[in-house]
């Protein structure tokens, strides 16, 4: 009888082990179990570390309600600023304004114009006693917003040849800006100054004219004022040099020239 061949190790091992395994002997996969593992990365693997904004921006994607807030608080801040700076452009205009004001006010009260002065008639009258020159002048005043307080305490002399004839006081009135005031002024002489023989020979001439010529001065107290603001008192000079066609019956003034001088007080 044959014998039966039993297979060779070698022959066993030359077979490729099969790569299932019967579903029979199949184990189920082992569970890990906790701890701590160590993983290696090989070095061109490595990641380089990202930025901190990136933590902020992953932070508001996981906290809106917190970003909202945080949006809320910074447009109120920022609204808060602009609030701020509004008002204190709007506070620093009226300031600028105000000052500006002030400084108008103090430039026309304490640098006013002067006001000028006309002689507008002259008359003389032949008394024994006491003889009296009328003079009829206009006076005005040139400012746009400052109005004149004539005060108490003017005095006015009238002179001829620098010989006094005559003295008079200054009216008191109030003349409003950009007005023209007409007033007059009485001079009186003195029984004890003789006048001259051309005044006298001027006032008795009605065919003839003679020429007179005069000089008056005036010391005027006054006072600048806007509304209910008043500058310190002044003092303005007045003199005035003027001829005439005759001191008798319709006087004509032929030619004049006045000036006008401010001085504080």
């Amino acid at each position: 009888m044959a014998e039966r061949a039993t297979p060779s190790h070698e022959e066993h091992d030359d077979e490729p082990p099969s790569s299932e395994q019967p579903e029979s002997g199949a184990q189920p996969p082992a569970a890990f179990r906790p701890g701590t593992y160590v993983v290696q990365v090989p070095k061109n693997q490595i990641y380089r570390v990202p930025p901190p904004e990136n933590a902020l921006i992953a932070e508001r994607h996981r906290n809106p309600t917190g970003n909202n807030e945080e949006n809320s608080n910074n447009n109120n801040r920022r609204c808060g600023c602009c609030s701020l700076c509004s008002c204190l452009s709007s506070l620093l205009i009226v300031l600028l304004i105000v000052l500006g004001l002030i400084a108008g006010i103090i430039s026309v009260l304490l640098g006013p114009k002067d006001p000028t002065f006309y002689v507008e008639r002259v008359v003389f009258k032949a008394k024994s006693r006491s003889p009296e020159h009328d003079i009829t002048l206009r006076a005005k005043n040139p400012n746009k917003f400052a109005g004149i307080l004539y005060k108490k305490g003017g005095v006015a002399s009238l002179s001829f040849r620098q010989q006094e004839i005559g003295r008079g006081n200054y009216p008191t009135f109030f003349q409003d800006h950009t007005n023209s005031t007409v007033f007059g002024i009485v001079f009186h002489g003195s029984n004890e100054i003789m006048l001259p023989r051309e005044i006298e020979k001027s006032m008795k001439s009605h065919k003839a004219k003679v020429q007179v010529s005069f000089s008056l001065k005036m010391d005027v107290m006054a006072r600048m004022r806007i509304g209910i603001l008043k500058s310190g008192s002044m003092k303005f000079s007045v003199a005035c040099d003027l001829t005439v066609d005759t001191l008798a019956k319709d006087t004509r003034v032929l030619a004049q020239k006045c000036h006008t001088k401010r001085r504080l007080r």
